[in-house]
């Protein structure tokens, strides 16, 4: 079921797993593996991963493009993130480099803008949105 429109709260949870089981967490806790649509949202999903931790390391966001390689989607909204969505990428992210990554994060030498990493590395986090 596609959640519906409505404000979007972040939590963020520090446990250090890879992408799909970051996932299927925020699905069993109710919620989805956060979308970004805007530089508010951006700024709250910051909040939250503050909350419980730091930008210091990489914390995993839900969109990505392993389905197409270069063309993202919020997986929890079934949404393409496309030219004229809000985007935050680091200067030259996404860059799919080794040729193997397709999941954003944000944190580490990104800060709070987005970078691609491989979906199986283990990160310091992951952040769910909840939509009331």
């Amino acid at each position: 079921m596609l959640p519906s429109a409505g404000y979007k709260t972040y939590i963020a949870y520090k446990q250090n797993v890879p992408w799909f089981q970051a996932w299927q967490t925020c699905l069993l806790y109710g919620g989805h593996l956060a979308s970004i649509e805007s530089a508010a949202e951006n700024g709250r999903v910051e909040a939250a991963i503050r909350a419980v931790g730091s930008l210091t390391g990489d914390w995993f966001i839900g969109g990505t493009d392993i389905g197409i390689e270069g063309r993202f989607a919020w997986i929890g909204l079934h949404r393409e993130i496309t030219a004229s969505s809000y985007k935050n990428y680091a200067p030259g992210e996404p860059n799919n480099s080794g040729g193997a990554e397709d999941c954003l994060s944000m944190g580490s030498q990104a800060g709070s803008k987005w970078n691609d990493l491989p979906c199986t590395t283990n990160v310091q986090g992951f952040v769910c949105a909840f939509v009331k």
